[in-house]
Formats: structure tokens, C-alpha cells, sequence
């Protein structure tokens, strides 16, 4: 009996030892590890199965650390090594290398475009009811020219809406007019590709001029004595109006200054465009100074040398060249004879002249209201409120609903209603309730902001060093323009 036992365990232990063999076996395959790693650890080498036993025990084979599989190649190197030329873009190129400039005569732009001599050239007006066809008839045009040549001009502009009185300056060889744009519009007959259209650009010159004063009764008549023309002043007064009241604050002996670019047309000598750069204001001896700032992300808005807003949410005067007639506050009334609460201020003005909108927002009563008139109230926010009363009309598109922008035409100024003469009725209300527009404190609108700051800082300075020079009319070309075309 007991040698059988003993058959029996060295049969049994022969048996474990043949089942981790094939255990380590399949571990191995499988890739759990590997004899010759194990190995390289423990600084000991396995030959067989057998040699992992001890005393009738597996010793266990340990592995000191995990193997780290090897990274992916990048896939960028096995792209091509060879450099890549990246173009960048193209500045806008200038409106004078697409476009011809316009010529004086008709006749030599058809000599440049088409080597011909025209017959005398005659100028005719569009009358009301003509289309572009009868005026070319009555230049002596046949059917077949004048529907090739319309045919030609209707890729370069539309003749929907020219407007009467529109002169056409018409040869035996072709015709030219002035579009809204500035743009003149050719159509020239070519002897080898028949009738042609071409859009050119009107050659203009453009000046600087610096002009300053002191006022004496009326900044209008003091700037017009200074020879400022009158689109400068508009622009001066919208920039001023939101920081001053024209018929309140402006004294006999502050001193106003402006600096504007005019450009004028070569051919016919006329003013076509007027630009204001700076409007400076001493006002009391306190000085007031915006800056014109154009980008085309932007846009075009004016600011303190500081980068602070010009625009406040609301113009305190929202007409020009009014007088005050009746202020603020408790008074008799002109119509009824009672003593009652002014709850707006009054500007006495010709009937007709245009009311505009002291801020941007939308229309929320437009129609008549009983003693007021004709009247308009806009809000501009959840807090303010503009009214205008008495108008003799309300400016086409303006209903409730609609949406206004700060300085738009709203209505003109009238006597409807209780009122005894022309003037506007402009009240502002502070949540829902009338304050007073003389005094009221507004808010100022946004800053510049800080990514546009340092090239608009160098243009207040060249402004500032224009200002501060000799002044006078200078040829813009040399000067100012080109320094603000090269800033960055």
C-alpha cells in the first residue's frame, strides 16, 4: 500500500509539473511576457518547467517593470519635403488703375478708346417722361444704334431710374452721362467691335484747409463768415451737439476750429465731396476736441484724444439754427393763459426746417395727439424716451414700429396742435417721465476700442501737428492725407 501511494504522488506531482508547463507554454505565445525579459529581471534563467519547482512548490517568475509599446510615427513624415510658396493677398488695388479717368471733351475719350475723330458734340437734357432712347432720337440716333448702345450701357449701370434733367452729352460717335455715384458712363461705337460701354472715374482735387474763428452771436454766420462751407458745419454741429447746446451754452468770444479735406471735380471746377477731419470748440475757456477715426472694421466714428466717444445716447438740440423760445418749467400758457408745467423746451424755427432724431430706436407713437399736433416719440433704450411735437409733417417711412438712426430726418417743423407759431416741442423722458434736455445729465457711448487704439493715437497726432502749424489751405496730396493713408 504504501508503495503505491508513493506511485501515486510522484505521478501526480509529474502531472502538475507537465500542466504549468504548458501554462508558461501559452503565456508565452500569447505574448504576456518573455523567458529571456524575465530573466534579464531576476538575473536567473528558466531551461524547463521542472527548475520552477522547489520542495513541491512553483516558484512564481516576477517582472520588475511593464514594457511600454513604442509611439505611432508621426504621419507628416512620410508626407514630401519639398517647400510650399504661400502668395499673400493683394492690397485693393486703386479705383484709377481700373477705371479710365473721364476727359473734359467726349471727343477725346472716343479718340482714346477708338482712334476716331467725332463730329460736334451737343449737350440734352432728360425731360420728365423721356427715357434714354428719345433723347438719342432726338439727337438724330437710328433704332439700330440706339438699341445696340442701350444694350452696351445696360451692363455698366442701370437706366431705370435716371433722374429728369439729367444732361447727356451726345456726338455722332458716342455719348456720355453722370451717374448718382460720380461715376460718368460712356457709350462709344468702335469700328471693329461695335457698340462699347465703359465706367470712368471723374478726376477730382483734393485740399486740406484748417479754418478757426472767435463767434460773434451766431456760430453759423461765424463759420460761414470763415469760409467753412456748409457740409463741414453739419458735420461740425452733429459731432458738437452731443456734448453742447448751440442756443445755450455757446457765447460771444469762444473760439471754433476746424480741419476738412474738399475734394473738387477737375472738369467742372464744383465741390463734390467734404470731409471733416477735427472739430475743436473753446468753450468758456474750457476746450472741447473730437477726431475723426475711419476703419473698415470700425467704421467711422469720432472720439477725445483719449479714444473716448464723441456720441452720447441722446443730441440735446435735434434741430439747426432754432432759437429757444420757451424753456423748461412752470410757465403761462401762450394759448390756454394758465399757469401750467413746461415739460419739454420749445425751438422757434422757419416752417419746413427738419426735425431729426436726437438717438438711434424705434418709432412708438407716430400720428396726430391732440394739442400736440403732429407728433413723434421714439425709445431709445429701456430708460430714455425722445417726444417731438407740432410738426407740420412726419418724414415719409417714419410709423410706429419702425426704427430710426441718430441724426435721421423724422419731420419739419410746423404750428399744429395748441400752438400759436412755428417751433418744435422736444421733451426727453427718463422712465416714462419729463426731464429737463437743457440740464439732464446723458451718458457717452462706447470707447474705442483697445485694438484700434495705437494707430488712431498717431493720427491725433498728425491732426494735432496739422492744427498747431501755419494753417491755411494747403494741396492735400503732400500733406495730411498721405501721412493718414501711411499710418498703420
Amino acid at each position: 500500500m504504501p508503495v503505491r501511494q508513493n506511485l501515486i504522488s510522484r505521478r501526480l506531482l509529474a502531472g502538475i509539473a507537465l500542466t504549468v508547463s504548458f501554462i508558461v507554454g501559452d503565456m508565452l505565445s500569447l505574448g504576456f511576457g518573455s523567458v529571456a525579459h524575465a530573466a534579464n529581471v531576476n538575473n536567473a534563467v528558466i531551461n524547463n518547467p521542472d527548475e520552477t519547482m522547489l520542495g513541491g512548490a512553483m516558484v512564481p517568475v516576477h517582472q520588475a517593470s511593464f514594457a511600454i509599446p513604442t509611439s505611432r510615427p508621426d504621419k507628416a513624415l512620410s508626407y514630401g519635403t519639398e517647400s510650399v510658396t504661400i502668395e499673400l493677398p493683394q492690397p485693393k488695388p486703386s479705383l484709377e488703375s481700373i477705371f479710365p479717368v473721364s476727359t473734359a471733351r467726349l471727343s477725346d475719350m472716343i479718340r482714346t478708346q477708338t482712334g476716331q475723330e467725332s463730329d460736334k458734340e451737343a449737350d440734352y437734357q432728360l425731360k420728365s417722361g423721356d427715357g434714354l432712347a428719345n433723347v438719342l432720337r432726338r439727337a438724330g440716333y437710328s433704332n439700330t444704334d440706339i438699341a445696340n448702345s442701350v444694350t452696351a450701357i445696360q451692363t455698366r449701370t442701370s437706366l431705370r431710374s435716371l433722374p429728369v434733367g439729367m444732361k447727356i452729352t451726345i456726338s455722332n460717335l458716342g455719348y456720355r452721362f453722370t451717374t448718382r455715384d460720380g461715376r460718368d458712363i460712356y457709350a462709344l461705337k468702335d469700328p471693329e467691335s461695335g457698340w462699347i460701354a465703359i465706367r470712368a472715374i471723374r478726376p477730382v482735387d483734393t485740399y486740406l484747409t484748417f479754418a478757426n474763428g472767435v463767434i460773434d452771436g451766431s456760430i453759423y454766420k461765424s463759420t460761414i463768415t470763415a469760409g467753412v462751407p456748409d457740409a463741414a458745419f453739419n458735420e461740425y454741429e452733429r459731432v458738437m451737439g452731443f456734448s453742447v447746446d448751440f442756443q445755450r451754452e455757446i457765447r460771444t468770444g469762444d473760439v471754433f476750429e476746424l480741419l476738412y479735406e474738399t475734394s473738387y471735380d477737375q472738369i467742372t471746377g464744383n465741390a463734390v465731396s467734404t470731409k471733416l477731419h477735427y472739430a475743436g470748440l473753446k468753450l468758456s475757456g474750457n476746450q472741447l476736441a473730437f477726431y475723426r477715426y475711419e476703419n473698415s472694421d470700425a467704421g467711422i466714428g469720432w472720439f477725445d484724444k483719449n479714444g473716448a466717444s464723441a456720441a452720447r445716447t441722446l443730441i440735446r438740440t435735434p434741430i439747426s439754427g432754432a432759437r429757444l423760445s420757451s424753456s423748461f418749467g412752470k410757465r403761462k400758457h401762450p394759448v390756454s393763459g394758465y399757469t401750467a408745467m413746461h415739460k419739454g423746451v420749445d425751438f422757434a424755427a422757419p416752417t419746413g426746417t427738419p426735425i431729426i432724431a436726437a438717438g438711434s430706436g424705434v418709432i412708438r407713437e407716430a400720428g396726430w395727439r391732440g394739442s400736440y399736433g403732429r407728433y413723434v416719440r421714439i425709445r431709445h433704450n429701456s430708460t430714455y424716451d425722445t417726444a417731438y411735437a407740432h410738426m407740420k409733417s412726419i418724414a415719409r417711412g417714419v410709423r410706429s414700429g419702425s426704427r430710426v438712426q441718430q441724426g435721421q430726418i423724422i419731420g419739419y417743423v410746423g404750428s399744429t396742435g395748441r400752438s400759436t407759431g412755428p417751433h418744435l416741442h422736444y421733451e426727453i423722458l427718463v422712465n416714462k417721465r419729463q426731464v429737463n434736455p437743457v440740464t439732464v445729465r446723458l451718458p457717452t457711448g462706447t470707447r474705442l476700442d483697445e485694438a484700434y487704439l495705437p494707430t488712431f493715437l498717431k493720427q491725433v497726432d498728425i491732426v494735432n501737428a496739422e492744427v498747431l502749424s501755419r494753417g491755411g489751405t494747403q494741396f492735400a496730396q503732400n500733406d495730411l492725407m498721405s501721412a493718414l493713408d501711411d499710418a498703420p
